[in-house]
């Protein structure tokens, strides 16, 4: 349960990172993106006005974050694969 709440917290971390920041992202260095893996799955739900897609995998459900126009096409039943990395902002603020 611990590797599946890990995985959440990188998925969800990652999808965020996309949606919110892509042109950051993309200037981020590769050497600086750690944990790059992908994770296939079946749409179990789509939230294509908020950008939410549930996807079930082998380790568990998977909520996830995109922007919106990215999920106009996806559909509950789809196979999809994400593929996730992550990269360490620092500490938080205080």
């Amino acid at each position: 349960m611990n590797r599946m709440k890990g995985l959440l917290a990188g998925a969800i971390t990652a999808a965020l990172l996309t949606s919110g920041t892509g042109a950051a992202l993309a200037q981020t260095p590769a050497d600086k993106m750690v944990g790059r893996h992908s994770v296939e799955g079946e749409v179990t739900k789509v939230d294509a006005k908020k950008g939410w897609v549930h996807v079930k995998t082998s380790d568990g459900t998977m909520i996830v974050h995109f922007p919106p126009t990215d999920l106009q096409t996806l559909k509950k039943g789809d196979r999809i694969t994400v593929s996730l990395a992550l990269k360490d902002n620092g500490p938080a603020p205080k």
